[in-house]
């Protein structure tokens, strides 16, 4: 999944900034292989950029590829240097690899001559910590400060639970506050009926902090399940344009069909696992949650995105329309019923 989001964002930004430079950057890059699977997410980075660069020719406007590379564990780290000397190097793809935590990695980074820091270039950063207590939100919020950023990151929304239900045992207090950047927690939790409804909140509130900060409006979960379907833990995705998080859903779509990921919507009272492919249970959500409103266009497909498996409202307007649950002015404007067309969408008003 990595590798095939990484490869298109390398391509698209690639052609588009012209002489900037690149960045990737691993928060918890792990050994690059492991035992049940032989690609780790550093080296799917490396390869993923290296068929960017080559596949694009002489449309590439961009300047190089770096990447860096963050790994607390002394033996892991060392098993990651030993699988990177093993890659065969790409002349505009260079890699670091730092010694340290998360924060230590990032500080290094701002420390040396050419970084992203000091600069408007991109960078994504995939932030896979084993627990939440490695996942300070202000490095995410220091990240997602940069013009062109976008995070994908590993959110343990069990852990977190269940470190709030352990309480004071766990130093709860420091940690969360730590991972949501206030204590806004205790007040979201606090209500919690049981487990399951705790980890959908965790899973919202950290959305709902992604979004609050400056140039942020897409913020994403996807649920990941283990082969026997049992839950596992939160991907969730944050960038400040919609073509971003687009391409991920496509990368996801085509994934969800091995069965290993699924889109787990927060708005309602139980587990509601939708499909990619049928927008039905997603329509009524989506009608629930704006019942009795006027809904511009624009504000329903910021819906569609943000909490939605779908890149725009339409297929869930077709629904709704089509059962009589909606009704749509255009400012006299003609359009057929189930269309949506791209020039009538300033026009388009929905009473739900």
């Amino acid at each position: 999944m990595l590798q095939s989001y990484l490869y298109q964002w390398f391509s698209i930004l690639g052609t588009r900034f012209r002489n900037q430079d690149l960045w990737y950057i691993d928060g918890f890059a792990g050994p690059g292989e492991y035992i049940n699977y032989s690609l780790g997410s550093p080296i799917a980075a490396l390869n993923a950029a290296a068929s960017a660069v080559t596949s694009a020719a002489a449309r590439w406007a961009s300047g190089d590829i770096h990447c860096l590379f963050i790994e607390q564990s002394r033996p892991i780290f060392e098993n990651l240097q030993r699988k990177l000397a093993e890659q065969t190097p790409h002349p505009r793809v260079h890699y670091e690899s730092h010694h340290g935590t998360f924060v230590e990695g990032l500080e290094h980074l701002r420390s040396k001559s050419r970084n992203p820091f000091s600069s408007n270039a991109p960078v994504f950063a995939f932030i896979d910590p084993f627990g939440p207590s490695d996942l300070p939100f202000s490095a995410v919020r220091e990240l997602l400060s940069r013009p062109a950023c976008e995070v994908l990151v590993n959110l343990d929304s069990d852990g977190v639970s269940r470190i709030h239900s352990a309480g004071e045992s766990a130093d709860h207090r420091r940690l969360l506050t730590s991972l949501f950047g206030d204590s806004t927690w205790e007040q979201e939790l606090a209500g919690a009926r049981d487990q399951a409804d705790a980890v959908r909140r965790i899973v919202q509130l950290y959305k709902t902090k992604l979004r609050a900060l400056p140039g942020i409006q897409y913020a994403f979960s996807f649920e990941m399940r283990k082969q026997n379907h049992v839950f596992d833990y939160h991907l969730v995705f944050a960038s400040g344009h919609p073509l971003g998080l687009e391409k991920m859903k496509e990368v996801m779509k085509r994934i969800d069909k091995t069965g290993a990921y699924c889109f787990s919507d927060a708005h309602v009272g139980q587990a509601n696992l939708f499909s990619f492919d049928d927008p039905t249970e997603a329509a009524q959500v989506m009608a629930t949650h704006v019942k009795n409103t006027v809904q511009a266009y624009k504000d329903i497909t910021l819906y569609a995105l943000n909490e939605s498996p779908f890149p725009n409202p339409k297929s869930m307007l077709k629904v709704l329309e089509r059962e009589g649950r909606i009704s749509i002015d255009c400012a006299g404007r003609h359009r057929r019923k189930d269309t949506y067309p791209d020039d009538l969408h300033e026009f388009i008003r929905i009473r739900f």
